[in-house]
């Protein structure tokens, strides 16, 4: 890699490649540099008055988007996807593109509004019912007195793509920089897509049931099941008539269609790597043929080229001259084409034509 300017564009983390799990790009984070990330996402948002997107997936949020193309895209163009679900590890590790650990929304969204005090961030929560909203303000007060943030439960939404603008300049109003809805998947996400622009709040993720966990409303499996992958059936057994339907129905698409994917992704091992160069002002990937073994990227390159995007190169230029990359290739081209856009650079391709068919509407929603 050739030298980067010194001077720091922004602080956000840039550590590894996203993995790929059915087409959705899943960041490389544990529970610590989550709430890093997403910190200092919300910086650069009030920086550059930019608005990003955090996804926290699990089987269901996949399973809807197999059976919806604008949820999936949705996905696919978030800032940040995070595995909220041990599945989703488990299939992250079966692709060959490993993430830390899971990190769920349950803990994700005290430790955010535990950080709000020593990092200079607002933090408002948006959904869930008048009882749970109050009851998780008092004990999220009790237990943070120097937190900033606030709670609102909101109307009842039924479209969340036509919101009243009363609505919406409530919770402009707030000053927040981190927004957290808690409308239920995929509502929360078309929500946040359709009015991210429009409330200017530097972040917004979807948090789900996290206030009911938080409230009590619903209890938490014991740590041993979540570990083991198991809180789906201690949740199932506390509401039946609502998640057992559902938990069954994800099961019985999810795993053939892993079974399925992870086929598809042994069948397209291998044939080309990543050749990264810049010059200090610009970064260019080309994809070239390579029949040898071992890593198809560079991880010492790959990191070297984020840290570029975000320390003063202006643009990101992806060139092939190879057979289409590997979801691994794909997975780190990807990462790059996710901070290059967090960071405002200018992406040119060559196009995507030579990409295997399943990992062309990833590139394509990313902009390549």
């Amino acid at each position: 890699m050739g030298p980067h300017t010194t001077h720091r564009r922004d602080d956000v983390t840039t550590g590894a490649p996203p993995s790929l799990v059915f087409g959705v790009p899943i960041g490389h984070v544990d529970n610590d540099t989550a709430i890093a990330e997403i910190v200092e996402l919300a910086r650069l948002g009030r920086r550059r008055r930019t608005t990003h997107q955090v996804a926290t997936v699990n089987v269901d949020f996949l399973v809807r988007g197999l059976d919806d193309d604008d949820v999936l895209s949705i996905l696919r163009r978030s800032d940040l996807c995070i595995a909220d679900g041990m599945p989703i590890v488990w299939a992250a590790r079966a692709f060959g593109m490993p993430v830390p650990e899971r990190v769920a929304g349950a803990d994700l969204v005290p430790r955010l509004i535990a950080s709000t005090a020593q990092n200079d961030l607002v933090v408002h929560v948006f959904g869930s019912s008048p009882d749970v909203a109050a009851r998780s303000e008092h004990l999220l007060r009790e237990r943070y007195p120097a937190a900033r943030f606030s709670i609102d439960p909101g109307p009842m939404i039924s479209d969340p793509t036509s919101v009243p603008d009363a609505v919406l300049d409530s919770i402009s109003s707030t000053g927040a920089d981190i927004l957290l809805v808690a409308l239920g998947n995929p509502k929360q996400e078309r929500f946040i897509a359709a009015h991210r622009d429009r409330l200017g709040v530097p972040v917004s993720i979807g948090i789900g049931g996290s206030l009911d966990m938080l409230s009590g409303e619903r209890r938490r499996a014991p740590i041993t099941l979540q570990r083991l992958g198991l809180e789906w059936v201690f949740r199932a057994l506390q509401e039946p008539g609502r998640l057992g339907r559902r938990y069954t129905h994800d099961i019985r698409v999810f795993v053939p269609h892993l079974a399925r994917e992870l086929r598809a992704v042994r069948q397209r091992r291998g044939g080309s790597r990543l050749v990264i160069t810049s010059d200090g002002t610009g970064i260019e990937v080309d994809l070239v043929d390579d029949t040898e073994a071992g890593p198809r990227v560079s991880a010492q390159d790959w990191s070297a080229a984020a840290a570029g995007i975000a320390t003063g190169a202006r643009s990101l230029d992806v060139r092939s001259h190879g057979r289409g990359p590997d979801d691994r290739t794909a997975a780190s081209i990807i990462g790059l084409l996710v901070l290059a856009r967090r960071h405002g650079l200018s992406v040119t391709s060559d196009g995507f034509d030579g990409w295997p068919a399943p990992l062309r509407p990833v590139a394509a929603d990313l902009g390549l």
